[in-house]
């Protein structure tokens, strides 16, 4: 908010009471200074309260000795009402007692002293009204700082464009009270502005109003106007001057004024902020246009912030499309290379079986039957693991407290004899304080054993893996490792995709490491694998432990 510029102050737009049972003197006070000052006069005590009942005033002077309410009376009632009036007595000199009494309770900013002269009560209402346009300058300042941090507050929360536009159009007409309000959001590559969103919600003039676009080229004075950061009142008085469309936005409105603000991005325009008083409310002061151009500076930045997200959104939304294309495109090249070689067999069986239908070979219809046969198997697999992974894979499954401890144990002695007959060593190191997990016990066995079977096919003769489970970072970390000639750095990105595989194609479809990263994302957890080539590999899980299970997350693996 910028500081207020010193101004000349019009003494008239602040009225002034004079309350004294003599008309007289009421009307000597009226004829001296009613051509500087706006004077209000009151026979009684009682008269005056009814008048400030009824209107602002910004000084009160008051007889002393009147009958009925005295003025000492009258003034603290003036306190009461409002503590921001300013209040003088007048009293001849003999009162002072009462003038102690009456300074003394607070009733009072000054005294005028009868017989008085026009110099000393001239100078007196000039400070009083000084006095007084201080401390509403103050109230007021106070008051716009509070809906600013109020509006700060409201936009930085919101970062999605169109609630964002609903929250500030509202808080300036619901809760600042002004008639109207409405953003309109400039277009860089069209170099014309348009409303975007009006307050009140619903408004009929708001579908028209949305159809006015003023360019550049149709009103250059308004534009620059708004460039150069400058806000300004448009007076539908003056409607015939302004140029074409910003004319018709004024006459659509319909009010008596409408003030636009600018908002400012960090490189240039990027729209404004329009206020109007069509139901008949006051004119626009400098106040109201310093606050307007304080929430202007707020709400700049607020579209700009949602602008950004949007486009953020929306990158990623297209990043997330090409990705799920190119998954899409990877898996079916995989698929079909993989249906691909086993048909070859089936074929080439299919297309011998009528010649030698009845021949006794005793190679084609044993060992060649059992080799398409298990071909045909082998589709049936992909096909069966596609379908799972179609419908959400490792989504299935009743969820429950699940000994991971257990499972592994289970793995390791189911291959064991499958190690021995490799010649590969099988070590298993478990942590006593390894907690449960949350989870589907079938598919955490599935992804202990697609690795132990990796490990142990990529192990030569003599080599050994190695299997440690224990707590980690409040869940619990599985490693499997092996003595393999590990993986080479062009292949590390590429080990958890579909269909990729070092193995030959009899030996797998490297389906089985894109389904434990499955299986281990929906759990809530990671995986990832480490190798260098010629030194091994080792793959690290880590699931988070089930809620209310103990266990030391620093605990070391052994």
């Amino acid at each position: 908010m910028r500081a207020r510029p010193q101004r000349l102050r019009d003494h008239r737009e602040y009225p002034i009471l004079y309350v004294d049972d003599e008309p007289e003197n009421l009307r000597i006070f009226e004829l001296t200074f009613r051509r500087e000052f706006s004077i209000v006069t009151a026979t009684s005590g009682e008269e005056g309260l009814e008048i400030l009942g009824q209107r602002q005033i910004a000084l009160v002077l008051s007889d002393h000795r009147m009958p009925g309410m005295t003025g000492t009376d009258f003034l603290a009632r003036v306190a009461e009402l409002d503590p921001t009036t300013i209040r003088i007595m007048v009293t001849a000199y003999g009162d002072v007692e009462t003038l102690q009494s009456a300074i003394n309770a607070g009733s009072i900013y000054r005294f005028i002293p009868k017989p008085w002269t026009p110099e000393d009560v001239r100078a007196t209402l000039r400070r009083g009204i000084e006095a007084y346009a201080l401390v509403r300058e103050r109230e007021q300042l106070l008051r716009e700082l509070t809906i600013l941090n109020q509006v700060s507050h409201t936009l930085v929360r919101e970062l999605e464009l169109d609630r964002l536009l609903e929250l500030l159009l509202g808080t300036l007409v619901e809760e600042m009270g002004y008639d109207s309000a409405g953003l309109m959001l400039y277009d860089a590559k069209e170099e014309v502005i348009r409303l975007r969103r009006m307050c009140p919600f619903g408004d009929p003039v708001e579908d028209t109003l949305r159809g006015i676009s003023i360019s550049q080229s149709a009103a250059p004075r308004f534009m620059e106007r708004l460039r150069v950061g400058r806000a300004h009142t448009l007076s539908i008085g003056d409607a015939l001057d302004y140029e074409g469309p910003v004319r018709e936005l004024v006459t659509e409105i319909a009010a008596e004024e409408v003030l636009v603000s600018p908002l400012h991005g960090k490189e240039d325009l990027i729209g404004a902020l329009t206020i109007d008083n069509r139901r008949g409310g006051a004119h626009f002061t400098v106040d109201d246009q310093t606050l307007i151009e304080g929430i202007s500076n707020l709400a700049a930045i607020a579209v700009e912030n949602a602008r950004l997200v949007d486009d953020l959104r929306r990158s990623r939304e297209e990043v997330r499309r090409v990705d799920r294309l190119g998954t899409l495109g990877t898996l079916a090249a995989g698929l079909a290379h993989e249906i691909n070689n086993p048909l070859v067999s089936i074929h080439t069986f299919l297309s011998m079986a009528p010649e030698k239908r009845d021949q006794a070979d005793d190679e084609f219809w044993g060992s060649y039957y059992a080799l398409a046969c298990k071909e045909v198997d082998r589709i049936r697999g992909l096909v069966d693991t596609m379908q799972r992974l179609g419908r959400g894979g490792a989504q299935t499954g009743r969820r429950e407290v699940v000994d991971v401890a257990t499972i592994v144990g289970e793995v390791v002695t189911l291959l064991r004899r499958e190690a021995e007959l490799g010649h590969v060593g099988l070590r298993c190191e478990v942590a006593e304080d390894t907690p449960r997990v949350q989870g589907v016990a079938d598919q955490i066995h599935q992804v202990a054993l697609n690795l132990l079977l990796n490990a142990i096919a990529a192990t030569p003769p003599e080599g050994e893996v190695l299997v440690r489970l224990g707590p980690m970072d409040g869940g619990i970390r599985l490693e499997v490792s092996d003595t393999g000639p590990g993986i080479s750095e062009e292949h590390m990105e590429s080990v958890f995709d579909p269909f990729f595989t070092t193995k030959s194609p009899d030996e797998g479809t490297g389906l089985g490491l894109m389904v434990c990263h499955r299986i281990v994302t929906d759990h809530g957890g990671s995986i990832e694998a480490r190798s260098r080539e010629g030194e091994g590999a080792t793959f690290s899980v880590w699931l988070p432990r089930a809620e209310g299970e103990d266990g030391r997350g620093d605990a070391p693996v052994a």
